[in-house]
């Protein structure tokens, strides 16, 4: 009998994790608001949970008193947002889950680039700083563009791009908006890498990163919120062998031994250069575009990669040891437009879901909410999933059908 402990939410994943072997018996530790995303609640041994703000020596407390009860096996965290908790408390326990270090690595973008500066990977100029004056000579050693953004953050919040001086003070407050469930961080100024960007979908076993897909990724110029996303990316054969080396080569310098992995990448003069990397699968509709277009489950892999089962002889997996394998295009466009008032409705999904090779279209902020303009990925209103036989068809055909959603705001009448 192999006992799990799962540190935090994760839904149905945790019914997957169970599913993978009737051998398995779970645990949860979970923040209060993460109740909620516990899965199968009453199928667990015990379910502790703990106040948001408890710290982190709470955490391992909690977990040894469950341990010295119900011995674990192993730890398993599906929430970015508890994998430092997660990966502390398999260290003190002792039993398997990510390494404590490969997960701060991943999470603290300056902490990352100190690293891979060190390693000898790449060596992207950047700050730590929330002082204006040190931004701006900052930015007068770069010598052009700079990116700042929270230095632990997700969905393009607080990202802002400065191209001149006047420009770094609004881009300086940018970065103190509020992450949803992330405690405020620290600015990171980094020099604004030109080129293309990619991300990198990985599952890790058993010592080999293997490869997904390459996703080409579409982003607002002014927000960097990205629009859209379209699975394999359009390079060539060489760029892609490049990203994809760039990437394992990465992984590889973080210790990453198992699991998911979505890592961004820029094609920038000199080569692939990290934006940033993450233990868990990609967002926007990532999963299943995977699906679409690879035949992988990442989940089902997820899960039992987490109950101990190897999974390097997965098929899908097999057949991508080396490099990426495709089935045709899959992608994504979002309605993003940049509105203020408040959304009434959205109007052309009949028409939108008639298209051939549209496999989703869903309105992602309900009808009533107060539109403030597009501030990050929280801000985007509906999305468009489709399959077609080539990167260049799948682009067209999502574009095309987000296009015919006609988003309806009011504005409040001035007396």
């Amino acid at each position: 009998m192999t006992h799990v402990l799962i540190v935090s939410g994760g839904s149905h994943l945790h019914d997957m994790l169970r599913d993978a072997d009737p051998d398995i018996r779970t645990s949860v530790i979970c923040r209060a608001s993460a109740l909620p995303l516990v899965g199968g609640i009453g199928e667990n041994r015990a379910v502790i949970v703990l106040a948001d703000d408890t710290p982190l020596a709470g955490w391992l407390a909690a977990a040894r008193r469950l341990h010295q009860e119900h011995p674990v096996d192993r730890v398993a965290a599906f929430s970015e947002i508890d994998q430092e908790r997660a990966a502390a408390v398999a260290e003190r326990l002792r039993v398997p889950c990510h390494r404590l270090r490969t997960v701060r690595l991943a999470q603290d973008k300056a902490r990352m680039r100190r690293h891979l500066r060190a390693a000898g990977i790449e060596d992207v100029p950047h700050l730590q700083s929330a002082d204006l004056a040190e931004l701006a000579a900052f930015q007068e050693a770069v010598g052009g563009a700079v990116v700042l953004k929270p230095t632990s953050g997700r969905a393009s919040v607080g990202v802002a791009v400065a191209r001149t001086p006047a420009e770094l003070p609004g881009a300086l407050a940018a970065t103190g908006t509020r992450v949803p469930r992330l405690d405020p961080s620290p600015p990171l100024a980094e020099a604004f890498v030109p080129g293309p960007e990619y991300s990198v979908e990985a599952v890790t076993a058993d010592g080999t990163h293997h490869v997904l897909a390459v996703t080409e990724k579409f982003k607002d110029e002014a927000t960097k919120v990205e629009t859209g996303h379209v699975m394999p990316a359009r390079v060539s054969p060489d760029t892609e062998r490049r990203i994809v080396a760039h990437v394992r080569t990465v992984l590889d310098s973080l210790s990453v031994t198992l699991g998911p992995t979505h890592t961004e990448v820029i094609v920038g003069p000199d080569g692939p250069v990290t934006v940033e990397t993450h233990l868990r699968i990609g967002g926007d509709e990532i999963l299943h575009l995977v699906r679409d277009v690879a035949g992988v489950d990442i989940y089902e892999l997820w899960a039992r990669q987490f109950a101990g089962r190897s999974v390097a002889g997965d098929p899908g997996l097999a057949a991508r040891r080396d490099s990426p394998v495709y089935d045709g295009a899959a992608a994504i466009a979002y309605l993003a437009p940049d509105l203020r008032g408040r959304l009434v409705r959205i109007d052309g999904w009949d028409e939108v879901r008639a298209l051939d090779g549209v496999r989703d279209a869903r309105q992602l902020l309900p009808d009533g909410t107060e539109l403030t303009g597009l501030h990050s990925s929280y801000a985007r209103l509906a999305h468009v999933r489709v399959h077609a036989g080539t990167p260049d068809a799948a682009v067209a055909l999502a574009q095309k059908a987000v296009s015919l959603l006609r988003p309806v705001t009011e504005h409040p009448r001035r007396p």
